[in-house]
């Protein structure tokens, strides 16, 4: 079974996030002080270059691979992407909810950013992966 392009994109995206964010926290956690350290800073920025990277070959390996009658995306695909939205939404909401009770219960802000972000990571991988379902199951 052949894949679409915005099923294949959805497969990158939830690759790169789970190596490149999988490496960052298996890196800064557990935290050495309460706070963020310039080097945990410095870590984020560096991981954010093969991570465009790997969005970018991604892409172009998804339109080299793609089918040459690809059509622009239809009500199916904008439902499937309004649906996989929500559910992130709902994940990126909770986390929110998390960061704020451990910045009013932690010292330093290690926790609330960290919360923070990790929230924002897998609201994403989330909305891919339940899109994935809906490509698959039907909407």
């Amino acid at each position: 079974m052949e894949l679409s392009f915005n099923e294949k994109m959805h497969w990158v995206t939830i690759i790169a996030l789970v190596v490149i964010y999988g490496f960052y926290f298996l890196t800064v956690l557990p935290p050495q002080s309460p706070d963020v350290s310039g080097e945990q800073v410095v870590l984020f920025v560096i991981l954010l270059v093969p991570l465009i990277l790997i969005f970018i070959a991604g892409a172009i390996v998804a339109v080299v691979t793609g089918r040459r009658s690809e059509v622009e995306d239809d009500e199916r695909d904008r439902l499937i992407g309004l649906k996989g939205i929500r559910n992130g939404a709902y994940v990126l909401g909770t986390g929110m909810f998390a960061a704020i009770a451990c910045a009013l219960l932690t010292d330093g802000n290690f926790w609330f950013i960290h919360v923070l972000f990790a929230s924002l990571v897998l609201s994403e991988l989330v909305e891919s992966a339940s899109q994935l379902v809906y490509y698959r199951w039907g909407v």
